[in-house]
């Protein structure tokens, strides 16, 4: 279900399946810049777009990573990004052991070039980019405590 304000993702050339993925740089939730085109090369590179940083479902989606880690961190990079900011995401990160990078898009930056941002939170939405640096797979259909297992299998 669509909540007024929040992103849903919106298909258009450079977001799809097959289009070259829209870099960008972001602060992680170390203060670190993360430039995305940096990260693809050996492994493919996972974006989790997610509303809000400590919500109840956002934690869920996010523990489910943490909980697949073992898997999912031999056989991808990656990256949750929200607009919260890099305090935010901090705690977010520590109170929860969350084992993925966490990226900081206040500027709504990332959120655009993908099609997922909304006035408060961008669209729950998931890309797997390939190691050739194209849009490989964009999971919409988000189930939050069983993400890592979505995620496992689109790649």
């Amino acid at each position: 279900m669509w909540i007024p304000g929040f992103g849903r993702y919106t298909p258009r050339e450079g977001n799809r399946v097959g289009d070259k993925a829209p870099d960008f740089t972001l602060t992680d939730h170390t203060g670190s810049a993360v430039r995305l085109h940096d990260q693809i090369g050996d492994l493919p590179v996972v974006l989790v777009f997610y509303p809000r940083a400590s919500s109840p479902i956002c934690t869920r989606q996010m523990c489910s990573l943490r909980d697949g880690w073992a898997e999912l961190g031999r056989r991808a990079r990656v990256f949750g990004l929200s607009y919260d900011g890099v305090e935010a995401l901090r705690r977010f990160h520590d109170q929860d052991r969350l084992s993925i990078t966490l990226l900081a898009d206040p500027d709504r930056i990332a959120a655009r070039a993908y099609g997922v941002n909304g006035l408060f939170a961008a669209a729950r939405v998931t890309f797997v980019i390939g190691t050739d640096g194209r849009i490989a797979a964009v999971i919409t259909d988000i189930d939050a405590g069983n993400h890592a297992g979505q995620i496992l299998k689109t790649l």
